[in-house]
């Protein structure tokens, strides 16, 4: 019974935020196409400033052996995730849709808040260090999840392109090179980036909120039935077991690493589907599903394993 109170009082918070969200969007305060200007706050300053604050203040050595199982894991999710698109259409545009929303998660948004939660508030440096192999990961494979199916030769200029874009590489790299050098940042710097870290929870789960929508979910839900159950039962099962039993993985990277997966699908897919002809109105039908379904899932993984995981 505590473990369920505790996973209770880590996912009902999330719900309400998210819950003002579509209340403040419903109500006309706020538009869709506001939330999703506040989308690029959120993504290109309120993670980044997250992560290199966690990074920086955080003094736990990094384990480069972890890294390379995080990295492995989501080599090998892309891979089947891949096949499995393969499997369900023969359609390029829903191929590259389906493959992407079936690995990459919202870890940035959706998983920082998790980590809070279960790690503590000054304990997320495994999972900001974890984000950093994730984001560089995503960042590379989601484009090669268009150019592996629409055909074609592969445009290694604009797969890197899309990678040296990511503000979260941006930001670890500027993080790890304070870290590194020794540098001591003064108070008046260090101090606003605490502010802006502090807002990426809150808005992040607000604006998930306003641009939810399932307006359009009967064409697709076999497709997307069976991509959110991959995404929130089969991945994070699979590699948190692999993890746990092979890898001897235990407490704070153990969670990042179930975090990562059983997140729900990012919301950088949506914009990234229309930019590389992707199936758009999927794209936003899988984000809205999991998103929703993952807040049930999180909360059900942490009251029967949050002993393990914690």
């Amino acid at each position: 019974m505590e473990q369920f109170w505790t996973s209770f009082n880590i996912v009902m918070p999330l719900v309400l935020m998210m819950a003002t969200g579509m209340l403040i969007r419903r109500v006309g305060l706020v538009s869709e196409d506001a939330f999703r200007v506040i989308n690029r706050i959120v993504y290109y300053v309120g993670i980044p400033t997250l992560v290199f604050y966690s990074v920086v203040t955080d003094r736990t050595p990094a384990r480069w052996q972890y890294a390379l199982w995080v990295a492995g894991s989501i080599l090998a999710a892309f891979a089947l995730s891949m096949l499995l698109a393969f499997l369900l259409t023969k359609d390029p545009a829903k191929r590259g849709t389906l493959a992407q929303a079936a690995y990459r998660s919202n870890d940035g948004i959706f998983g920082l808040a998790v980590a809070s939660a279960l790690l503590g508030e000054g304990n997320t440096g495994t999972m900001a260090f974890t984000l950093v192999v994730s984001a560089s990961l995503f960042g590379l494979t989601g484009v090669l999840c268009y150019e592996l199916n629409r055909g074609g030769k592969i445009k290694i200029g604009k797969v890197l392109l899309n990678l040296l874009k990511n503000p979260i590489l941006w930001a670890a790299a500027l993080a790890f090179l304070v870290r590194f050098t020794g540098i001591e940042l003064p108070y008046v710097i260090l101090k606003p980036i605490e502010y802006f870290k502090h807002m990426c929870t809150p808005l992040g789960f607000l604006v998930l909120g306003g641009v939810l929508s399932f307006k359009s979910l009967r064409e697709n839900w076999k497709l997307v039935t069976v991509v959110s159950a991959v995404k929130l039962i089969v991945f994070p099962v699979a590699v948190c077991a692999l993890a746990y039993v092979l890898g001897g993985i235990r407490g704070a990277e153990l969670a990042s690493i179930f975090i990562v997966f059983a997140s729900p699908t990012a919301m950088s897919c949506l914009p990234m589907a229309s930019e590389l002809g992707g199936d758009v109105k999927l794209s936003g039908e899988l984000i809205a599903v999991t998103t929703v379904l993952s807040l049930l899932t999180v909360f059900l993984y942490l009251t029967f394993f949050g002993g393990i995981l914690a």
